[in-house]
């Protein structure tokens, strides 16, 4: 291991020696003269000999000053290129992301905008597939998971739980219904819209039915299934049916009235939108800044780095 003196002090008594002033040093490196001071007598401790000479109203740099000086300027100017180098890499400004297909069309193309003001030189790359995150031929940075847990072995930080409620078209509703029984008709009246994970339904309309206290066996002919949550609320907005979706990802139609909540009955769902980060990238300075400004933006929660296996397909 290489014995050396601290960076503090050789970068003072570069700054020092350019200078000819421990005054105006210090004012370059944000310190006082009295840190530039200990530094330099630090370092000539170390050499045994000094640096400076030190006459009334000016510095002068010794012999052994001007021997240690351009070898000190030609070491920063190599570190100082290999950090440009380093950083001008397209590699390291290119985050990519596998992210859950209504979430980032819903809820997280709207706000790109802002992550793209903050963080202007970062590129991203987003794509949508299925599969774990880990143990894959997958190399995605991050992934924003549709599931029910933190990913075992990996980074999980829970964004936010789905908010069930119930909506209708505006084509067929002007306003909620005024009372139970009017709603009850709805209920019997028009087609019931569901959300396929993978090859099974999201047992979303059962939750809410039994929060509602209402039948779940109550349910029209007519009824419609669809791959994603994207396509349920597509398939809404155009009146083929009745849904319960996730009130994060209407936020747009519930405001401009496309859609009309039927009910006041808000029910939280079991499963949510978790941001997994691959460990082998999670300091890297891309994901650090994505990261925060993600949980910046709708976090509720964190998990560890364990938990039990989680639902691994982004499919809603």
């Amino acid at each position: 291991m290489r014995r050396l003196p601290s960076l503090s002090a050789l970068r003072s008594f570069e700054e020092a020696s350019r200078t000819l002033s421990f005054t105006k040093a210090a004012q370059n490196l944000h310190v006082t003269q009295g840190a530039i001071s200990r530094q330099i007598r630090l370092l000539e401790d170390y050499l045994g000999t000094p640096l400076f000479m030190r006459h009334h109203h000016r510095l002068e740099i010794t012999a052994a000053g001007k021997r240690l000086l351009p070898t000190l300027q030609a070491a920063f100017d190599s570190i100082a290129h290999t950090l440009d180098t380093i950083r001008a890499d397209p590699s390291n400004s290119l985050l990519t992301l596998n992210a859950a297909p209504t979430l980032a069309t819903r809820w997280l193309t709207p706000r790109l905008r802002d992550f793209q003001a903050r963080h202007p030189d970062l590129r991203l790359s987003i794509t949508n597939e299925y599969g774990p995150l880990h143990g894959s031929e997958r190399n995605e940075d991050c992934q924003i998971r549709f599931g029910m847990e933190p990913l075992p072995g990996g980074q999980s930080t829970l964004l936010m739980r789905e908010r069930h409620v119930l909506v209708g078209s505006a084509r067929d509703f002007a306003a909620p219904p005024a009372d139970p029984d009017a709603l009850r008709a709805i209920l019997a009246q028009h087609p019931w819209l569901y959300i396929l994970d993978i090859d099974r339904r999201l047992l979303v309309w059962e939750a809410w039915l039994e929060a509602a206290k209402l039948d779940v066996e109550m349910a029209p002919r007519g009824e419609m299934e669809f791959s994603t949550l994207d396509q349920v609320i597509h398939a809404t907005v155009a009146g083929l049916g009745i849904a319960v979706a996730d009130r994060h990802m209407i936020e747009q139609e519930l405001a401009n009235g496309t859609l009309v909540q039927l009910s006041a009955i808000e029910v939280d769902g079991p499963a949510g939108y978790w941001l997994d980060v691959r460990p082998e990238v999670q300091e890297t300075l891309r994901v650090r800044n994505f990261s925060s400004w993600l949980v910046e933006h709708h976090a509720v929660g964190a998990a560890g780095a364990t938990g039990r296996p989680a639902l691994t397909a982004p499919t809603q």
